[in-house]
């Protein structure tokens, strides 16, 4: 075997291990029956509504209708209404999760590929990356979003090398879904291009990415996501935003794995720059991803009904920051840690799944007890527990949506980002959205509007409840209280 078969196997070897290893990343998901993402819920439940808007098994149309516009943030809704025609929808959203969860390190190979070809191993990063506390969340459209970011990324590279009717065609194509997957992700993707051109000074690259930019920018002036009700401006203190740079990539269900993470990153990352005869810098990376950062800092925390606008730029600026280093030998040390890395990462994600997870059945018990069709007053009180990763629960009660046609108006309706409107002006105390009841909610009204109370958590208000309603199911902090007609 010659010197350059060698070379090619053992780099098949390295595709097949990143392949491995980045599939690996959705191992969790399937390990649970419902994926404790915080958001997760109350997205999926809209597919659902979508898909059977006109089904005569349910009540939907009369609280909701569709608003299906070229917004941002829609690209999740419109792959789960097809899959919903083949799949049942708890299935279909469990692979379009894998999907985004895999896709994302595949997309900064690409990326990689195009930018910095002779580290590839240093997408094995990627994959210890990909586990961001967005995602955790259940910022599903978010996870997309910045896939399709490195996919855009890449592809500019690509056009750029040897422009093309293709690739040009490929490229515009991939700036959309961008654009549809989610605002950030696009964002992320145009400011790194233009930064990437402005420092290279190369007026006319500018000038045709402009072109490629300018539709989708467009769009937005036009549907102004989140902003059709306020337009205020909050910032995040400094120091909060600095420390997002590590609770956002290095979030673990586990203390001591979150350290370990941080220092497997930075012991990468020291094995990358000190003395390193081999260390080459790409300056033009370096100086997109300083004014990137820049950006970061510049950013305010919510604008509108949009929120977490800063911490969401987190994760495309440490994935980014593997395109500035060439480190020569030391790839292979870097790469077999962020492998370690990314079995202990999936190790602390799933057992923080099943463990979340015990607190399922007893919510799925509640929901077996809801008449079909009934209205549910969610009343999910978390002023005592702060943390996302532990109150997944907020949106469990969308379940019952899915599994018994279930009418609230606390789904997702943000014009200009979601493609579904509430059109039914049921009662709607702020309480539920500040996850703490500090104003108790008018039972009055709660009986005239509802048929159930889907209470979790402080049972503060159990006495005046009581009043209107009568419990039918209580297990631990859950309980269901069907309204006296």
């Amino acid at each position: 075997m010659d010197d350059s078969q060698h070379q090619r196997k053992r780099a098949a070897l390295w595709v097949a291990l990143f392949l491995l290893l980045a599939s690996s990343l959705a191992i969790p998901l399937f390990l649970v029956h419902e994926p404790p993402l915080l958001d997760y819920p109350n997205h999926l439940a809209r597919t659902f509504i979508l898909d059977h808007l006109h089904d005569p098994a349910f009540h939907f149309s009369d609280y909701y209708r569709a608003d299906w516009k070229p917004y941002p943030y829609v690209l999740w809704d419109i792959l789960m209404v097809p899959l919903q025609q083949f799949l049942p929808v708890e299935t279909a959203g469990k692979l379009m999760l894998a999907f985004a969860w895999v896709l994302l390190p595949v997309s900064v190979a690409w990326f990689l590929w195009q930018a910095n070809r002779s580290e590839m191993k240093l997408a094995v990063l990627g994959c210890a990356l990909s586990y961001y506390s967005l995602f955790l969340w259940g910022f599903v459209a978010y996870q997309l979003g910045v896939s399709f970011c490195f996919l855009m990324l890449g592809t500019w590279l690509w056009y750029r090398r040897q422009p093309s009717v293709t690739r040009a065609v490929l490229f515009a194509s991939i700036t959309f879904a961008t654009y549809f997957a989610h605002l950030e992700g696009f964002a992320s993707a145009a400011i790194i291009l233009v930064l990437y051109e402005a420092n290279s000074f190369q007026w006319s690259e500018a000038l045709r990415l402009a072109g490629f930019l300018a539709p989708p920018s467009l769009l937005f002036l036009w549907a102004r996501p989140g902003l059709s009700e306020t337009h205020t401006v909050e910032w995040r203190p400094f120091a909060e935003k600095l420390l997002t740079l590590y609770t956002v990539p290095g979030v673990a269900y586990d203390d001591v794995t979150a350290r370990i993470v941080l220092g497997g990153s930075l012991l990468c990352f020291l094995l990358a720059v000190v003395r390193n005869r081999e260390l080459r810098v790409n300056r033009r990376w370096l100086v997109t991803a300083l004014l990137f950062f820049a950006v970061f800092l510049l950013l305010p925390y919510a604008w509108g009904e949009t929120f977490d606008l800063d911490v969401r730029l987190v994760p495309p600026f440490c994935l980014l920051g593997l395109a500035v280093f060439r480190v020569g030998q030391r790839a292979n040390w870097i790469a077999l840690i962020a492998i370690a890395l990314v079995a202990l990462r999936v190790f602390d994600i799933a057992g923080g799944f099943r463990s979340e997870a015990e607190k399922s059945p007893r919510m799925d018990r509640a929901i077996e007890h809801i008449d079909r069709n009934a209205r549910v007053f969610p009343l999910v009180d978390t002023c005592s527990d702060d943390d996302p990763l532990d109150d997944y629960y907020i949106h469990y009660w969308a379940y019952a949506v899915i599994r018994r046609g279930a009418i609230s108006p606390y789904l997702f309706d943000v014009p200009g980002q979601t493609p579904m409107r509430i059109t039914d002006a049921l009662y709607r105390p702020l309480g539920y959205w500040d996850h703490c009841y500090d104003d108790e909610p008018d039972w009055q009204l709660v009986s005239a509007d509802y048929d159930y109370v889907w209470s979790y958590g402080s049972r503060r208000y159990q006495d005046h409840l009581e009043q209107v309603a009568e419990k039918v199911f209580a297990e631990g902090p859950m309980v269901l209280y069907r309204v006296r007609k």
